[in-house]
């Protein structure tokens, strides 16, 4: 399994890079932790390098998805056998 890593992505977007948070709630002269970067100014993002496609136990078959949505979500279209989504084959509307 390979290492997750961490990288400094850009400046905290709430505090502008200071740490500090000040909005309504803060007396005037106060300041609090930024809570969307614990006060270290910048944003952080980690993640584990990706290698391949991990392989996913019981599938037997894929096919595209209607979509996201609770009521509108599910299997749709033809489907393909999962050998032939491992090979690349791909699926059309």
């Amino acid at each position: 399994m390979m290492k997750e890593i961490m990288i400094i992505e850009s400046e905290c977007k709430s505090c502008g890079g200071t740490g500090l948070y000040v909005g309504f709630a803060e007396p005037k002269g106060t300041a609090v932790i930024c809570l969307n970067c614990d006060g270290t100014g910048c944003r952080k993002t980690e993640y584990t390098p990706f290698v391949k496609r991990k392989l996913r136990k019981g599938v037997r078959s894929v096919t595209l998805s209607k979509g996201t949505f609770i009521l509108n979500c599910g299997p749709y279209g033809t489907a393909i056998t999962y050998e032939e989504f491992l090979n690349g084959e791909s699926l059309t509307e």
